[in-house]
């Protein structure tokens, strides 16, 4: 199945992004870089269960889910407070298949 067919509504995809601390130890600091589109950057604080950190303790992918695909783009749903941008966040959808991992 392509990622294409995949990324409907409800569907979960981590994305790599760059981590600090957050305000509370229940959380990470997120960036994610969109280096397509008007976006430039997604920021905020997501809560540590929807992180997984890489080997790199400054890398990982954050958890966001699918609300809807439109016009070649994708509305995302993350948990926690994104400060860059209303949430959901729409994305061009060729850049998220391209980095986006699709949780079985």
């Amino acid at each position: 199945m392509s990622k294409q067919s995949t990324l409907s509504a409800g569907t979960v995809v981590w994305i790599p992004c760059e981590l600090k601390s957050g305000i509370f130890p229940t959380e990470h600091h997120v960036k994610i870089e969109v280096p397509v589109g008007d976006l430039g950057a997604i920021l905020g604080f997501i809560p540590k269960e929807d992180v997984r950190p890489d080997a790199n303790p400054e890398h990982g992918r954050v958890r966001s889910v699918v609300l809807r695909p439109i016009n070649g783009k994708v509305e995302l749903v993350f948990r926690g407070e994104i400060l860059s941008t209303s949430n959901p966040v729409t994305v061009p959808r060729e850049w998220l298949e391209s980095v986006g991992k699709i949780e079985a």
